[in-house]
């Protein structure tokens, strides 16, 4: 029997993780606090606490050559630069092929993760989950968090333009969540102000005959 390892979230990390560790002869047990995988890539019209979404127009920023798992390319069909909705078909796919939903216990929360009393010896974990007001305690050989780093915002919830109709709105960095919403409240604001602490490179995803920045700069 191989060593257990809990990972937590079901995102791209996640499901990555569920992958190497069935290659590695591990057995994984995934907690997703939501309903589905995803994580950032699952959009949803409303902000939920604890959870990252992205905004309803994100585009990816990285080409699919260069964002793809190794063994499993996106559709020829599929754009260079794909809408969010594209990203989430292709994970949601590549969870089926390779069989990884049955490792991942949905609507559950890992509430706390603390070193067992012989970790020095065994390396093992306590993890402690909560699913429909009911908890859980299992021991576990390691711990992957995959849970993210957007989880807890820094800025107020956008997901699309439409309630700054005709405001004058200022954005606050230059980073490319920044110029994306900024360009897309060009259409709908009165008025939209980038302020930035410092200057950048502005850059289109496409560049010479047609092939994506990443693919020509990496």
């Amino acid at each position: 029997m191989g060593k257990k390892v809990a990972i937590i979230g079901a995102g791209v990390s996640g499901l990555a993780s569920i992958r190497s560790c069935l290659e590695e002869g591990l057995e994984p047990t995934c907690f997703e606090k939501s309903n589905d995988i995803g994580g950032l890539w699952k959009f949803s019209d409303h902000a939920e606490e604890g959870r990252a979404s992205i905004y309803k127009s994100v585009f990816s920023n990285s080409s699919k050559e260069m964002m793809c798992f190794p063994d499993f390319p996106f559709p020829d069909d599929f754009p260079n630069f794909m809408h969010n909705s594209k990203i989430q078909e292709y994970i949601i796919a590549f969870a089926k092929e390779k069989n990884l939903l049955k490792y991942i216990q949905f609507k559950t929360f890992v509430s706390s993760i603390n070193k067992r009393p012989d970790f020095a010896t065994t390396g093992q974990w306590d993890v402690t989950t909560e699913r429909d007001g009911k908890k859980e305690s299992a021991v576990f050989d390691a711990v992957m968090v995959c849970s993210g780093h957007h989880v807890y915002p820094n800025l107020p919830d956008y997901k699309e333009p439409g309630v700054f109709n005709g405001k004058r709105v200022l954005v606050v960095g230059l980073g490319n969540s920044g110029c994306d919403i900024a360009t897309e409240l060009s259409h709908t604001a009165e008025q939209v102000m980038i302020s930035s602490r410092s200057g950048s490179w502005v850059m289109s995803r496409v560049w010479d005959n047609g092939y994506p920045w990443d693919m020509l700069l990496i």
